[in-house]
């Protein structure tokens, strides 16, 4: 795993992922061109133009980031990961040092099982996404993962 690619901090960076349920601490997250998972945000991402990649897992350094990601996922849960392998900042993200692909990662822990996008509409979670992602780009900014 390359360091070169991870944000600068003090403290250890955290990622998060937001995706399909059921999955334990040390199990792989593994993209949709392996699992053959045809319904995913990557594919909404490229029909709508975005750079995203299907050989690719995406990880997130603001856990708010990951859970609207996650609810955006039927039934989708929240994850604490290890990426797996080097880091490249996710080129549909205009924010620095908050989303990035990688080949896999590893489930370090379960911090919600299931995160129900019918809690909110959809408006009031893309909303929720703009402003977690900025203050996951402010945080990233200060060496606050």
């Amino acid at each position: 795993m390359s360091t070169s690619s991870r944000p600068d901090s003090a403290r250890p960076v955290r990622y998060f992922h937001g995706g399909v349920p059921g999955l334990r601490p040390g199990a792989l997250v593994l993209p949709p061109e392996t699992t053959g998972t045809e319904r995913t945000l990557t594919a909404d991402v490229l029909s709508m133009g975005g750079a995203a990649r299907r050989d690719r897992v995406y990880v997130t350094t603001g856990r708010e980031v990951a859970r609207v990601y996650a609810a955006l996922h039927p039934d989708g849960a929240l994850y604490e990961v290890a990426p797996d392998g080097d880091l490249a900042p996710d080129p549909d993200c205009h924010v620095p040092g908050v989303s990035f692909e990688c080949a896999t990662a590893r489930v370090v822990r379960v911090v919600d099982p299931v995160v129900l996008a019918r809690t909110r509409p959809l408006d009031a979670w893309l909303r929720k996404l703009d402003r977690a992602t900025e203050e996951a780009g402010r945080q990233a900014a200060v060496g606050k993962p």
